[in-house]
């Protein structure tokens, strides 16, 4: 057993120790602590020797509180506190109280006499302040107790409502991220079977190179990046891949350049990630009226990645007021799977869109790897070349 599922399991035997151990710390706090007043007034503190009778009465004021507390949180919480109704709250409260009062003067009046006679047992104290033992005992202890267990339940409360916040946040990235690669696979599948067609017809021999291309992108996006993490080199390869086919139905209608520099190493990034800003890109181009071009530079120094990618943009272009949907996914994925590890600008400069991606990928201490080729200059000559 963990301190986890001791606290908050819903099992019935976790269930149970947790509140036997609740209840036991309250009884040793609440006897150390258990004495009586004079009818003149407070007096110096006598405590009771331990005995059984002494026993006896300690649980039959700790019933008081049990019952009391739990009234309290599993009724008078989940119907006036959650529900906002203070006024009948404290309405409650007070009867609550009052009833606590009356509980305790009973069993100091009538069930304490009858115990020590039983067991001819005469208190420290014989002529005791009734009302104000009752007082001490219940009104003003009780509170004390109710307010611990009201405490720890609204803190687990707000805990699992954070967990289960987050739990729906991360099946919400799942779905936008399963949403993004339907959306992305008619387009790419139909524009890029479109496009090796017409070079099959023409019997060139980059159509069986795109059908490849083509095959390998479906491939990774049905199978291997439905993980938290894959691969930064598969990762990269996929966009070399879907850049390779959306460069296909361009020609040389578009400049596209893509430098790549640093060790790509062992590193993980989530998956598509980056894609949905080259996606942006293309539709800028496809918009351009002039010749499109792309420039993407990628830049891999110890754990930190930075992407920065520019494609011109129409004259008079201003990013729409609810952007794109796809980019603020990912900046919601990102918010979420890198909290303090990134940094991301986009705006245009000039009939320039910018975007500037900054990521802390953070795993650490690397394995040996192969090391990329490392670039010098401005352009790619490596195996991610995409020319």
């Amino acid at each position: 057993m963990n301190w986890y599922s001791f606290i908050f399991s819903e099992k019935k035997w976790h269930h149970m120790r947790r509140h036997l151990v609740f209840w036991l710390l309250w009884w040793i706090y609440f006897t150390a602590s258990y004495y009586h007043f004079e009818q003149s007034g407070l007096q110096k503190i006598e405590f009771d020797p331990w005995n059984f009778p002494f026993f006896i009465k300690s649980i039959l004021l700790l019933s008081i509180h049990i019952a009391a507390c739990y009234y309290f949180i599993s009724y008078l919480m989940p119907r006036y506190l959650f529900k906002a109704k203070y006024i009948a709250l404290v309405m409650q409260i007070i009867i609550l109280g009052f009833l606590i009062l009356l509980s305790s003067h009973f069993i100091h009046q009538t069930v304490v006499p009858l115990v020590n006679a039983v067991y001819n047992y005469k208190p420290v104290i014989a002529n005791q302040n009734i009302w104000w033992t009752s007082i001490t005992s219940g009104l003003l202890s009780a509170p004390k107790i109710i307010s611990a267990a009201a405490a720890i339940k609204l803190v687990k409360r707000w805990y699992l409502k954070q967990k289960e916040k987050e739990r729906l946040e991360k099946e919400k990235l799942i779905t936008d991220l399963q949403l993004m690669k339907a959306q992305m696979r008619p387009d790419l599948l139909f524009n890029s079977l479109d496009q090796i067609y017409k070079f099959a017809k023409k019997k060139s021999p980059e159509a069986p190179e795109l059908l490849l291309k083509l095959a390998d992108l479906l491939s990774y996006l049905l199978y291997e990046c439905d993980e938290p993490k894959v691969s930064l080199e598969k990762e990269l390869n996929m966009m070399k891949e879907y850049m390779v086919l959306e460069k296909a139905r361009y020609g040389n209608k578009l400049e596209l350049e893509t430098v790549i520099k640093g060790e790509v190493g062992n590193r993980q990034i989530a998956p598509l990630l980056l894609l949905p800003f080259i996606e942006n890109s293309f539709k800028h181009c496809s918009n351009e009226a002039e010749q499109p071009w792309i420039n993407l530079q990628i830049s891999l120094e110890n754990e930190t990645l930075l992407m920065k990618l520019i494609n011109g943009v129409a004259l008079g272009y201003k990013e729409p007021c609810n952007s794109v949907p796809e980019i603020i996914n990912i900046e919601k994925r990102l918010q979420l799977l890198y909290p303090g590890k990134y940094e991301l600008k986009r705006y245009v400069e000039n009939e320039i869109y910018i975007v500037l991606l900054k990521i802390n990928l953070g795993e650490g201490i690397r394995p040996e790897y192969p090391a990329s080729k490392v670039i010098k200059g401005h352009k790619l000559k490596t195996d991610y070349a995409i020319r």
